[in-house]
């Protein structure tokens, strides 16, 4: 399933189809810039994608600004944003139910780049704010 909604989404888009990375998981590159990871977790599907390096700079007041956009998905629209397990990679994940149509998927992961951009943007601006904006 998950599979046959990539590479339908990779021939309505014209990109590249996706990479199959290891059993049930894709790398779909959307351009050098972007590349989700999914993963068909039988149930269930996840998307993940790198957001940035987790800078060393204001590293605990961007954690705090962070926490706030997770509270409850309302900055991230149900998705999370996390450290990898190796506590370099900012990532910005989501869970979707196994039972959904073609539509819903590619609206679902649509969202989700959109705002996997928005957060890249905001990480970079309070990075270089002079001053916490939390």
């Amino acid at each position: 399933m998950v599979q046959g909604f990539l590479e339908k989404l990779s021939h309505e888009l014209s990109v590249t189809p996706p990479k199959l990375v290891s059993k049930n998981q894709f790398s779909f590159f959307l351009n050098e810039n972007v590349v989700v990871n999914v993963r068909d977790l039988e149930p269930g599907i996840s998307l993940q994608a790198p957001l940035i390096v987790c800078p060393e700079k204001k590293r605990e007041d961007l954690f705090i600004y962070l926490m706030r956009a997770n509270l409850l998905g309302q900055g991230t629209n149900g998705s999370r944003i996390a450290l990898d397990s190796e506590e370099k990679t900012l990532t910005l994940l989501i869970g979707l139910p196994y039972e959904m149509n073609y539509q819903r998927f590619r609206e679902t992961f649509e969202d989700f780049v959109n705002h996997l951009i928005f957060w890249r943007n905001e990480i970079e601006k309070f990075k270089n704010e002079k001053t916490t904006i939390y």
